[in-house]
């Protein structure tokens, strides 16, 4: 997917909030990993930033089935 550097961020895009809790419960999600995976996966366009500025992150994506894909892919 393209990442799309923007601000504000498109609020009528499909967001999908990943926690530090999630990133650093079981199974660990390295950061890297993930953002390796949304970089290299086919779709759309998405944009990235802080939730709640310490809490996780927001990932936005222009497409429902690119976040579809991406929460599935990260639970």
């Amino acid at each position: 997917m393209k990442k799309v550097e923007i601000w504000p961020p498109p609020n009528h895009w499909i967001e999908v909030i990943i926690m530090w809790d999630e990133i650093l419960g079981h199974p660990y999600i390295p950061i890297g990993k993930l953002l390796d995976w949304v970089n290299n996966a086919p779709g759309g366009e998405y944009h990235l930033s802080g939730y709640k500025s310490i809490e996780g992150f927001s990932f936005r994506f222009r497409r429902g089935v690119d976040a579809t894909i991406f929460r599935l892919y990260w639970s």
